[in-house]
């Protein structure tokens, strides 16, 4: 059983959404803030890794929402690191809340890179665990989707002079909203006392996209169900090569009361031929 590492952080009022709960960027945020914590414990401190030119680059992750957080809330970020073959890291991690409820749990991998290779920190023994089998599949043929372009910017990289995690969370969120404001029409939203919240997803990156670059975001629906409906999203370059994919679970619930209820016929029938 791998050491747990534990860090407390408190949401503030810039972490809210729309929703008026902590985004889910958030989370990842805290939970990236843990993980190089845990790093500085195993030698590799962010001072050293820079002065050093080593690379933290993130990876896929599987993540799941538990319960809604609020601003002001003290959020305890739970850690164990495993190193896995070629010297990949795969992070397990719980959010607690303040009331020492699971909010969310996130598996990730990472490496850390240097002069092209990927380094193995030796204290974190190579071990065979049960890792998240992903279950994204390609995009079917002749699949209807909704595309739309989308300009990676350079003040979305961090200090490794990369993308993290929460930034391309971030391209698939703006691509979430793309499609539901050109398909579904926002204002269906109040008209139908519905909205969605994000219950957890997939994301497999295949290759790292660049800060200041154009690509592409290619949307549509995995499949529907009375309550809730799969979404998936591409992000491919400009030459088509793909960079990167997520599936996410979307649960409709009222607006005014944030309880679960059937999908809007009006939803339905606009985003009908977008499904798998």
């Amino acid at each position: 059983m791998s050491q747990i590492f534990r860090k407390t952080l408190t949401t503030r009022h810039f972490d809210l959404d729309w929703n008026r709960h902590v985004t889910s960027r958030t989370y990842e945020r805290f939970a990236y803030d843990a993980r190089c914590e845990v790093l500085r414990e195993f030698g590799y401190p962010i001072e050293l890794m820079l002065n050093n030119n080593i690379s933290y680059i993130p990876g896929s992750t599987n993540v799941r929402f538990l319960s809604q957080q609020f601003v002001n809330s003290d959020l305890t970020v739970e850690t164990q690191v495993y190193r896995l073959e070629d010297g990949i890291l795969l992070w397990k991690q719980t959010i607690f809340g303040s009331d020492e409820k699971k909010a969310c749990e996130i598996e990730t991998r990472s490496r850390l890179v240097q002069d092209g290779k990927n380094i193995r920190i030796a204290n974190i023994s190579e071990i065979n665990i049960n890792t998240y089998q992903f279950t994204i599949h390609p995009m079917p043929t002749l699949q209807n989707t909704v595309e739309h372009d989308y300009y990676i910017p350079f003040s979305d990289m961090n200090c490794f002079w990369n993308l993290p995690s929460d930034s391309i969370w971030k391209i698939f969120e703006e691509g979430r909203f793309l499609f539901f404001k050109e398909i579904v029409d926002l204002n269906l939203i109040k008209e139908t006392d519905s909205t969605t919240f994000f219950m957890g997803g997939e994301i497999l990156i295949y290759k790292q996209p660049d800060p200041g670059s154009h690509v592409k975001i290619l949307s549509w629906i995995e499949s529907f169900e009375k309550i809730r409906f799969y979404f998936r999203q591409d992000i491919i370059d400009l030459n088509g090569n793909l960079l990167a994919s997520m599936k996410d679970e979307q649960l409709f619930v009222s607006l005014s009361n944030s309880r679960p209820r059937r999908a809007p016929a009006a939803f339905f029938d606009k985003i009908e031929r977008f499904i798998e």
